[in-house]
């Protein structure tokens, strides 16, 4: 499943320019996705994000497409941001857990793209 949603990034990215008859390369409008695969190990969740053509940016900058930074929400409440594309979700309690992240930009709007999944803990 992992490999298949890197192949279709691929070959979304490949489709996502295109040649004019003139041969000027001309990229068309990119929207990010928010790309998420994560482990859990005890009670620590372990994610790794891919979001094409999007720096992770710290401390305060001038709002900028392909910018900012995520926020985490854990069973709907906002329990952390990361400006990295991995990080590790600490300490959840046993039970099962609704897993938000949110991209937004470096101002804090948001861009409208989020991921969500849910996670058991024993």
């Amino acid at each position: 499943m992992k490999v298949l949603r890197f192949f279709f990034l691929c070959i979304a990215l490949l489709f996502s320019t295109y040649v004019h008859h003139d041969s000027t390369i001309v990229f068309a409008e990119q929207k990010q996705a928010l790309f998420v695969k994560h482990l859990v190990k005890g009670n620590n969740v372990f994610v790794e994000c891919i979001v094409d053509q999007f720096t992770f940016t710290k401390g305060t900058h001038p709002k900028k497409d392909g910018q900012g930074r995520i926020y985490i929400y854990v069973n709907g409440k906002r329990v952390g941001e990361t400006t990295t594309a991995a990080f590790v979700i600490r300490g959840l309690p046993v039970g099962k857990h609704a897993i938000r992240l949110e991209l937004v930009h470096n101002d804090a709007s948001k861009y409208n793209i989020s991921h969500e999944f849910t996670v058991t803990i024993s």
